[in-house]
């Protein structure tokens, strides 16, 4: 599902051999006093867990939403629902 977060992200392939691993740390993401000011995170910025990341990224970009909306109009764009509309031009012009 991490397409789903992120499309232009490519990961490789889940399973096979892949085990996780046997340690595993979390820390905070700190700059180095060589980054520069533009490309460090601000601290209203930083979020505590991936899962407030994912959603603040989803509120930013709209993403999802569009998304939804562009499935909707498909769907909806052909067979019964244009006949609808086609039917409910009709009583407009005869009213």
């Amino acid at each position: 599902m991490r397409s789903v977060l992120d499309p232009k992200r490519h990961y490789k392939k889940e399973g096979g051999n892949a085990q996780p691993p046997k340690y595993s740390q979390l820390g905070t993401i700190i700059e180095g006093p060589t980054e520069f000011f533009s490309g460090r995170i601000a601290k209203k910025d930083r979020k505590k867990t991936f899962v407030e990341d994912a959603l603040a990224l989803e509120r930013e970009t709209k993403r999802f939403a569009s998304k939804y909306r562009e499935i909707q109009t498909s769907k909806q764009s052909g067979k019964k629902s244009f006949y609808n509309n086609l039917r409910a031009k009709r009583n407009r012009r005869s009213k």
